[in-house]
């Protein structure tokens, strides 16, 4: 669980490290590609997708702990999934409105 938390808090960093590094010039040419492009689109459509399992996993988890009555139960991790939900989902946009339609 851990492992999946960890990609998901990276995927959406990647991006940004990838478009950022690709305006700057500062992958090496990477950005001028197939690879390059090959490597946004991935991350672009996984990064949405993996944020969403992780949601789905915490809301699932918290519903059990819920049913349970577990008193540790803490709404920190849904939390945490809600927001690296919607972090992935505005690097998107940003993706998309940077794009340049020739």
């Amino acid at each position: 669980m851990a492992a999946l938390r960890i990609l998901v808090a990276l995927l959406p960093q990647l991006l940004i490290i990838l478009d950022v590094g690709g305006r700057f010039d500062l992958l090496g040419g990477l950005n001028r590609t197939d690879a390059g492009f090959g490597i946004l689109i991935a991350l672009f459509l996984v990064t949405p997708v993996a944020s969403l399992v992780l949601l789905v996993v915490e809301i699932a988890r918290y519903a059990l702990q819920i049913r349970r009555k577990d008193p540790a139960r803490s709404f920190r991790m849904p939390a945490v999934a809600i927001f690296l939900f919607l972090e992935a989902l505005a690097v998107d946009l940003y993706i998309v409105s940077t794009l340049r339609m020739h």
